[in-house]
């Protein structure tokens, strides 16, 4: 490959995400998860080396989201990050470019060393569903991007912001998605009417579209793992929340949640 078709490709990733990054939340994309997991010994080293490549990835791949380590309820040792593309071309031709950049492999074999292996999901917005409930999905987040200052000696202890993945595998079947999503809109309206803590935000709503099908992730925000107890006490007073909940577990295979919590790179904190 010539340096000019490199660079040539790169401006057209560049244009490419400035298009990805002011899509509506109607505009057609999908979202990648990305989960590395790691060798317990080697997790410090992992996120040093993730951090210290974190401005060429937010400059080769512009619809980094966010990056996670596990924090309670999960499998520890595990690193999430999740992307924003546009369509499978914009993502063969994002990640061609950074395969074409040499520092974007300055820092790679130290991660590499340190995971066990990587799954990677594809998965659509619900975003009819959000809207739906005036929730405005990923594309209207109003997240922080800068991050977190370090806290001095003698200043009190205060808890980080926590994040939690929700996840449901559902029954197979092609209504079982669109029922589920029924279901939850119908509660969700409640749960957020009744939520006056003020605690949680809900970022997305994802359903899978290539990896393990019919998996649904709710991904929320809480203002620390703490105040997400009182966020879940005041949901249990909406009723047809409860009866949601009682009505997507026939559909249910499994549920689990898990509390992630950004690493300091992180665009979205």
């Amino acid at each position: 490959k010539t340096l000019a078709f490199a660079v040539m490709r790169c401006a057209r990733v560049a244009q490419r995400g400035k298009c990805c990054r002011s899509l509506s939340s109607s505009t057609p994309g999908f979202l990648e998860m990305r989960t590395d997991r790691v060798k317990p010994e080697c997790m410090r080293t992992y996120v040093a080396a993730y951090e210290k490549g974190c401005s060429m990835r937010k400059q080769l791949f512009p619809g980094w989201l966010g990056t996670w380590e596990s924090e309670a309820g999960c499998s520890m040792y595990n690193v999430h990050s999740l992307y924003q593309w546009a369509d499978y071309a914009d993502r063969v031709e994002t990640r061609d470019c950074a395969d074409d950049n040499s520092m974007w492999y300055l820092h790679r074999p130290e991660l590499r060393q340190a995971i066990v292996d990587t799954t990677t999901t594809m998965m659509v917005e619900a975003t009819d569903a959000l809207a739906s409930c005036g929730l405005p999905g990923y594309a209207g987040f109003a997240r922080s991007e800068g991050t977190l200052p370090a806290r001095l000696p003698g200043e009190p202890f205060v808890l980080p912001v926590a994040y939690e993945l929700r996840t449901y595998q559902l029954h197979l079947g092609y209504e079982t998605v669109p029922k589920f999503l029924e279901l939850f809109t119908a509660g969700l309206r409640d749960k957020l009417a009744n939520d006056d803590t003020g605690a949680s935000q809900l970022v997305t709503l994802l359903y899978t579209d290539s990896g393990r099908l019919n998996t649904v992730i709710e991904l929320w925000r809480h203002e620390n793992i703490q105040r997400s107890q009182d966020s879940r006490r005041a949901s249990r007073k909406a009723p047809a929340w409860r009866k949601a909940v009682n009505e997507i577990a026939n559909l249910a295979i499994s549920f689990d949640t898990q509390f992630i919590r950004p690493i300091p790179s992180s665009p979205w904190q």
